[in-house]
């Protein structure tokens, strides 16, 4: 990063995993993991959250598309539920086993 001396840097400077690092102290107070009705457990709010604001990052091992099926049907033989987020064709983040709380985000379309 260059600086001029007549310009103070900002957020937007930071490398992308600097500026949102107070998520992980601030999604404690946003957001908690509760039963749900939709499936299991779920993400919820516990304060009013303003429209595009970010909230919780979704966290865990990035993997290649192509080894999916395979731990899908890993998961699934263990008993476990899976919890993976395309990113890309190429790319998914699987948070079944490292993930954070962001994994039981559930989405209704009503």
């Amino acid at each position: 990063m260059v600086y001029s001396q007549n310009r103070r840097a900002t957020s937007l400077d930071l490398p992308m995993a600097m500026r949102f690092r107070h998520l992980k102290e601030t999604s404690r107070e946003t957001v908690g993991v509760y039963r749900s009705h939709i499936h299991g457990r779920g993400l919820f709010c516990l304060k009013d959250i303003e429209a595009g604001e970010m909230v919780i990052e979704y966290s865990g091992e990035v993997i290649r598309s192509s080894l999916t099926d395979t731990r899908e049907k890993t998961y699934e033989a263990k008993g476990m539920g899976c919890y993976m987020f395309r990113i890309d064709e190429q790319t998914v983040v699987d948070a079944t086993m490292r993930g954070n709380a962001a994994r039981f985000i559930n989405h209704s379309c009503d």
